[in-house]
């Protein structure tokens, strides 16, 4: 095996795992779940390297921010998709998806992350989807 190769497999086989852990909701979920497994084994790019869409296809990680006493969540107005999401980012090189939810939540809102007690610092759905707008891409979203 190429050592220069190892990382990469490395962090391809937590992703499978991290996969494995997903109950898919719906049909739906269960074809982007099947699909997602077959692209990261295929050893194509999984990670953004030119904004705002190379590759075409790459990891986010979103993150939900939970008021449980009150029962609300945060959705915040995603400037150039148009539309109210939970917050989120690109998951970097070398990230593993709840790192990417820790960074993004100091950067974007300037609080901790708290893994919720129902969830714990995996996560719980996967979706791809074709961005809106200028420099359109497809995110395959944790």
């Amino acid at each position: 095996m190429d050592s220069s190769n190892a990382p990469d497999q490395l962090l391809r086989a937590q992703l499978m795992q991290v996969l494995s852990g997903i109950e898919p909701w719906d049909d739906q979920e269960r074809t982007h779940l099947a699909a997602t497994a077959e692209w990261i084994t295929s050893g194509a790019p999984l990670y953004r390297t030119l904004k705002p869409a190379t590759p075409a296809k790459h990891l986010v990680s979103y993150f939900v921010v939970l008021d449980e006493t009150r029962e609300e969540l945060l959705l915040v107005a995603h400037r150039k998709a148009g539309l109210w999401l939970p917050s989120g980012g690109h998951v970097e090189p070398t990230e593993d998806p709840w790192h990417t939810v820790r960074r993004e939540c100091r950067e974007e809102l300037r609080i901790e992350a708290v893994p919720a007690l129902i969830t714990g610092d995996r996560p719980i759905f996967l979706t791809v989807t074709r961005t809106r707008g200028q420099g359109q891409h497809t995110d395959v979203s944790l």
